[in-house]
């Protein structure tokens, strides 16, 4: 019996780590982002939409997730998260919002009876989800515009309910690439009438967001308040490390953490997941050997992958990669000496090249600073350019 209790411990031991990195833990173990929590906060209160504009792997998903704790805490108050990134039509955006709905309320009797009653007429195909066990649902649709009415129908049910509902929609701007082009259109419209929903559209991908919700001849123009989300402050971050790092009895110097937020561009799934290998280690004095250990085995672990980038891209695009990588940020990409610096050929050259990276989302164009920017979207990547790569140019 003692040593059941004892292995159920060191399990419990084993699996512990604060620093999340695909989850949220709880507003203990989130870092700041305290103007954006009272600012969306009081969007969801007034019924005020909101575009949540923020690059990959800066913490969007994650507030987003403190946002809903906060809210749910509530009383008669639902949120419901979909990530239409996969999507591909509006067959699939309806379907998934179907299956999300019917998910969070899926028993029997109540809000999930009546969802099942309410969609009736489309003949929903309920099946279990092999991989997961979790009951699946399909809306059994052939003709689009029985799908343009669908949506309106599934949101206006949701409304109606006795409930305060938030629903946030993440990399939004995937609707750009469906066949239809009225997804816009009918989202804009049924949102108009809704009295009791509220809508967090969040994107990745910052010119795809601003043609929706900048571009005057677009339906979702000046439609909702704009966040445009940053990193988080480098010495308040440094404070919520420290802090975390120390509630667990481990010791580590503020100059290790500083050199950790340099070497992650403090960008927070990076840093989180940073820490989190260092946290793994259960090394309870952190060294700067261990911090150098850390490094190297990310970029050990990834280079298989990375090796792969390279047969993906052509010759030039992949020479632009290492000097962009090697360089961390470049704002006259066209620059002669530039160019001649890492031997990459002509400024039309270099244009195409830098516009294939900026599509294929390796390289992210930075419009919001005074001087355009472009960057490695992956900052191991970038890493892993400058320590393998040294010898490229």
């Amino acid at each position: 019996m003692y040593s059941n209790i004892k292995l159920l411990y060191l399990t419990m031991e084993i699996f512990e780590n604060p620093f999340g990195i695909n989850n949220y833990i709880d507003p203990d173990h989130f870092c700041n982002r305290e103007w954006e929590t009272k600012q969306l906060l009081s969007n969801v209160r007034n019924n005020n939409h909101t575009a949540f504009f923020a690059l990959r792997r800066l913490g969007k998903t994650a507030l987003i997730k403190h946002i809903f704790y906060l809210v749910q805490k509530q009383k008669n108050q639902k949120c419901i998260y979909i990530d239409i990134f996969a999507t591909q039509n509006l067959k699939d955006l309806t379907n998934l919002l179907a299956n999300t709905i019917y998910s969070m309320f899926s028993e029997k009797k109540g809000i999930g009876q009546k969802f099942l009653d309410a969609i009736k007429l489309f003949r929903p195909v309920l099946s279990i989800d092999p991989l997961t066990g979790d009951p699946e649902l399909s809306l059994d649709i052939t003709k689009a515009p029985q799908y343009e009415k669908t949506i309106p129908q599934l949101l206006h049910f949701l409304d109606s309910q006795d409930v305060k509902i938030v629903i946030a929609i993440d990399e939004f701007q995937q609707i750009l690439n469906y066949p239809e082009t009225n997804v816009e259109a009918i989202l804009r419209t049924v949102m108009q009438s809704l009295k009791n929903t509220t809508f967090l559209f969040c994107g990745s991908n910052q010119a795809m967001m601003q043609e929706i919700f900048n571009n005057t001849k677009r339906p979702f123009y000046s439609s909702c308040s704009s966040i445009h989300l940053q990193k988080i402050e480098e010495n308040e971050y440094a404070r919520f490390i420290q802090k975390i790092f120390t509630q667990y009895k481990y010791k580590i110097s503020d100059e290790l953490i500083y050199d950790i937020l340099a070497y992650t561009k403090i960008h927070t799934y990076y840093t989180q997941y940073f820490c989190n290998q260092l946290f793994a280690q259960r090394q309870k004095n952190i060294t700067a050997l261990l911090v150098q250990h850390i490094k190297y085995s990310i970029l050990e672990n990834k280079k298989g992958d990375y090796f792969q980038y390279r047969n993906l891209l052509t010759p030039t695009q992949w020479k632009l990669l290492v000097a962009i990588g090697k360089e961390e940020t470049v704002t006259q990409p066209y620059n002669k000496a530039f160019i001649s610096k890492y031997k990459l050929g002509s400024p039309a050259i270099t244009k195409r090249s830098l516009d294939a990276l900026v599509t294929k989302e390796m390289v992210y164009k930075n419009t919001n600073t005074v001087t355009t920017t472009y960057a490695v979207y992956d900052k191991f990547l970038m890493r892993w350019l400058q320590y393998y790569m040294a010898t490229e140019n």
